[in-house]
C-alpha cells in the first residue's frame, strides 16, 4: 500500500510516523471506556477531564480506568486493529503485544506526570519492538510528547557517557531545541522505535491530554534470555501465520494457539 510505503519510509528517517488510524469505531469504543471509567459524561469532553478531576485523584482514577480498558474482551486484537496494516507490513505476520494496554492523563500544570527525557530500549525493552501511540484527545505543545528524530537520538546517545554525572536533565537542556513537540489529533497515531528519545514535559495548555500505547514485536525477534521482557510475561501472542502453525505443530498437532 502507497500509505504504508510512507509511513516505513518516515519511521526509517526519522524513527517515528503519524497516520491517520485504520479502524475508527474502535477507537471511539476504547474512548468511551475510559470517559464511562471517569465519570466524563456528554456534558463534558475528556479533554476537559481537569475540570472534574483534580491533580491530587488523578492518579487513582487513571488506574481506575487503566483496569476497566484492559478488562475489555480482546482488547488486544481491538487495539491491533487502529494499525493492523502498518504493524504487519512492519513486523511481519508473527506478532506478540505487550500483555497491558497502557494509559496517560496529563492535567494542565499537573508536575506529578511528566516523563522525564529517556528511551524505551535504554530502559531494557526490545530494540525490534515499535510503540503505538494513541491520543484519546488532540494532541498538541506541551500537552503532547516530544521525540527527537533519529540522526539526533543517535548523537544524543553518543554523547552518554559525558553525562553520566550530570544527568539526563542536563542533557535534555543541551539538546532542547531539537525537541519536536507532535501534533497528533484524535483519529491519528504515533508510531515510533524504542531507540528514540522522547518524554514529556509540565502541561502548560489549558487542556487535558489523555493517550494510549502499547508495544508489537515480532514473536520470533531476539529477546533477553533473562528478566521480566519476554514473551509470557511482558508480552503475549497476538497473531500467528499458517506457516508458523504447521512449523509448531509438526511434533504436537494439539498445540493450541488460541488466548
Amino acid at each position: 500500500m502507497h500509505k504504508n510505503k510512507e509511513i516505513r519510509s518516515k519511521l526509517l528517517s526519522d524513527g517515528y510516523a503519524i497516520f491517520a488510524v485504520e479502524d475508527m469505531n474502535t477507537l471511539d469504543e476504547l474512548r468511551q471506556v475510559v470517559c464511562s471509567s471517569l465519570d466524563i459524561g456528554p456534558d463534558t469532553s475528556l479533554d476537559m477531564s481537569h475540570s472534574r478531576i483534580s491533580i491530587d485523584e488523578i492518579n487513582e482514577r487513571r488506574i481506575g480506568a487503566f483496569r476497566e480498558l484492559n478488562k475489555i474482551p480482546g482488547w488486544g486484537q481491538k487495539y491491533f486493529s487502529l494499525a493492523k496494516s502498518i504493524c504487519v507490513d512492519l513486523l511481519g505476520p508473527d506478532i506478540s503485544i505487550q500483555s497491558k494496554l497502557n494509559l496517560s492523563i496529563q492535567l494542565p500544570d499537573d508536575m506529578t506526570s511528566t516523563l522525564g527525557l529517556h528511551t524505551d530500549a535504554l530502559s531494557g525493552q526490545s530494540v525490534f519492538e515499535i510503540v503505538l501511540w494513541v491520543p484519546l484527545t488532540n494532541a498538541y505543545g506541551s500537552n503532547s510528547m516530544y521525540i527527537y528524530p533519529r540522526n539526533i537520538s543517535y548523537e544524543m546517545l553518543s554523547k552518554m557517557r559525558e553525562y553520566e554525572r550530570d544527568g539526563m536533565d542536563a542533557l535534555f537542556e543541551k539538546y532542547k531545541s531539537f525537541a519536536r513537540f507532535l501534533k497528533v489529533d484524535y483519529g491519528s497515531a504515533l508510531i515510533f522505535s524504542p531507540t528514540m528519545f522522547h518524554g514529556n514535559v509540565v502541561n502548560r495548555t489549558h487542556k487535558s491530554r489523555v493517550s494510549i500505547n502499547c508495544r508489537f514485536k515480532n514473536l520470533f525477534s531476539p529477546e533477553s534470555e533473562t528478566g521480566e521482557r519476554r514473551l509470557g510475561s511482558f508480552y503475549r501472542l497476538l497473531t500467528v501465520s499458517e506457516i508458523t502453525r504447521l512449523g509448531l505443530s509438526y511434533r504436537d498437532e494439539n498445540i493450541s494457539f488460541d488466548d
